[in-house]
């Protein structure tokens, strides 16, 4: 099955009309957003006022310097539990195993020749630490981390390790691969945010772009920073800082910035969706992990009361 790739403007649309269906009348009244076209920006949007023209630029809330590492882990991840997990209700199903997460080597893709190999030591394995299970004196608790793969050298060559999990199976695939994680610098979100901020005042305050924004006789021109998918799925993770400390942080930069005033208004939007099918999965409720956040970054710093989430 192919995906449809949106385009940039119809992500941009996308944008603009989860955040007015969120946060309706966000720039003081409910307005009819008009896309500009590709290539005739900026800015990205304009409405119409009783005052005159508002114009709306976006910039995304992203690392592109992460991304594209990230995206290559998923990439991976996606391709293992395809070798692993196909066919896998006709595999051994393990009796006192409920999870079973790999740890890869990363950046080492499995070769199309090693695959069939790989998918039967893996689970020969499976089987051998399931019947020892209740034996097992390197378990901790329900949990056993296995390393030392001797007889299975096509596991050595692309896993550093296997954490098993124990308990009932639960009807769906049993094994999962390594997320993101260890250490990372709470402190790149808010640079991520500040970065953002800064190349469109860079890019804005040009002798060119004062004249082209200029000739559009605006009455206003408003920037809004948005975070979403892209950034929970390929950037380092904003916690324990919340939404409300980065926002805070990127407007303290912004007041500072010596081309602060090419912008009437700027805000900050974060949203994602929570996955329903997963929270009722494992017990959770509805709209859980749900994020619908906004905050006016300038000229004074200010939530929106309907924020809700992170």
């Amino acid at each position: 099955m192919t995906h449809q790739r949106f385009t940039h403007d119809r992500r941009e649309q996308g944008v603009i009309a989860d955040l007015e269906r969120h946060f309706s009348g966000f720039a003081g009244f409910p307005l009819a957003w008009a896309k500009v076209p590709e290539g005739q920006d900026p800015p990205d949007f304009l409405a119409q006022t009783p005052a005159g023209t508002i114009g709306l630029e976006l910039i995304e809330w992203l690392d592109g310097s992460q991304m594209g590492p990230a995206k290559g882990r998923e990439s991976q991840r996606k391709n293992i539990v395809r070798v692993l997990g196909e066919n896998w209700q006709n595999e051994y199903r393990p009796q006192n195993v409920s999870l079973a997460v790999v740890i890869p080597i990363w950046n080492l893709r499995i070769v199309r020749s090693d695959e069939t190999q790989l998918r039967q030591e893996f689970f020969r394995c499976i089987e051998e630490v399931d019947s020892v299970w209740l034996a097992n004196l390197d378990r901790v608790g329900s949990t056993y981390y296995h390393a030392d793969f001797s007889g299975y050298p096509t596991l050595a060559k692309y896993f550093d390790g296997i954490r098993y999990i124990g308990g009932e199976q639960q009807g769906f695939c049993w094994i999962d691969v390594e997320e993101d994680g260890g250490a990372f610098d709470p402190s790149i979100p808010i640079q991520t945010l500040e970065q953002a901020l800064d190349k469109k005042l860079t890019l804005y305050s040009t002798p060119e772009k004062q004249v082209q924004i200029q000739a559009l006789g605006l009455a206003e021109l408003s920037l809004l920073v948005h975070g979403g998918i892209n950034a929970y799925r390929y950037n380092t993770p904003g916690h324990p800082l919340t939404l409300e400390q980065i926002a805070s942080r990127g407007a303290g930069f912004y007041a500072r910035h010596p081309e602060r005033r090419i912008f009437n208004r700027v805000w900050f939007f974060d949203s994602l969706n929570s996955a329903d099918d997963l929270n009722a999965l494992i017990g959770l409720p509805p709209g859980y992990g749900d994020v619908k956040w906004l905050a006016q970054l300038w000229p004074v710093f200010a939530v929106d009361p309907r924020s809700s989430g992170r």
